[in-house]
């Protein structure tokens, strides 16, 4: 029996973050599911070639630069959307930054504070930004992505792991709080390691610049990749998870990790 091909027709996606990697992957396949696709990221010049590109694949869609650490962005973002299309029923809360790879000293407090700004006040501006919205028209689905640091911390990245775990934390909240808004979802992804510019330019120091070089190996054994990402993203965005909400969707869960690491072992390819 064929696969049953899901249908985002008639819907409309904001995805922040989206000028390359995860989120870029997310708003193509919400395009080639017949979303219309609003693509946003701080940079406009990469906001502008993506949807570019987007639209030669006949894709509809619209670019905003955002700033997703500044409120009033995302706000703007919000309307500039609803302006575009008429309507928000999917809210990709992706843009994040990693932080330098480092122990957590080493750090310059400016640069962890960047990371919290980014990841764990971007995610809560545009949820409560879009919210009073979806609030308004009685649907709509909020995804959250979280990553290293959902389950526990991981070594030389307190900041962002600390940020992963707060969006969890923030996703479980909503939940509960607007229980009576059983139209509303908000759902956490949580897509592994994967090989995007975030992790190819990640910049170390310290302790970490030697702890780096075996990235490339572990990215081997546990990585995922952005279409993955995008796959698990689409169905999440569907109405087979209709009445779903606060739930974390994991590409890589423990069963995976341990078969993966079985594997790794037989074949001598630890780290």
């Amino acid at each position: 029996m064929a696969k049953q091909q899901i249908s985002l027709t008639g819907k409309v996606a904001v995805i922040t973050g989206s000028s390359r990697g995860i989120g870029r992957a997310i708003a193509e396949r919400y395009g080639r599911a017949g979303a219309r696709v609003v693509v946003s990221s701080n940079c406009a010049d990469a906001v502008g070639q993506v949807v570019g590109e987007l639209r030669r694949q006949g894709i509809v869609c619209e670019g905003v630069p955002c700033d997703v650490s500044d409120l009033g962005q995302v706000q703007a973002l919000v309307q500039r959307a609803i302006d575009a299309f008429g309507q928000i029923d999917i809210w990709v809360n992706n843009a994040a930054i990693s932080g330098p790879f480092a122990p957590t000293l080493d750090v310059p407090p400016e640069e962890w504070r960047r990371v919290i700004e980014v990841n764990v006040f971007g995610c809560y501006h545009g949820c409560v930004s879009v919210l009073p919205h979806m609030i308004e028209r009685r649907s709509g689905k909020i995804i959250n992505l979280s990553g290293g640091g959902a389950v526990r911390s991981q070594r030389y990245l307190s900041a962002y792991s600390s940020s992963k775990a707060a969006i969890v934390r923030l996703t479980e909240g909503l939940t509960r709080d607007y229980k009576e808004y059983p139209y509303i979802s908000f759902n956490v992804l949580t897509p592994g390691m994967v090989p995007t510019d975030m992790m190819s330019g990640i910049r170390s120091i310290g302790a970490g610049i030697q702890a780096v070089k075996v990235l490339p190996k572990i990215m081997k054994i546990f990585g995922t990749t952005a279409e993955e990402t995008a796959e698990v993203a689409l169905r999440m965005a569907s109405s087979a998870t209709d009445g779903v909400s606060g739930k974390v969707f994991e590409l890589m869960p423990r069963r995976r990790i341990f078969w993966r690491l079985a594997t790794a072992a037989l074949r001598g390819n630890l780290p």
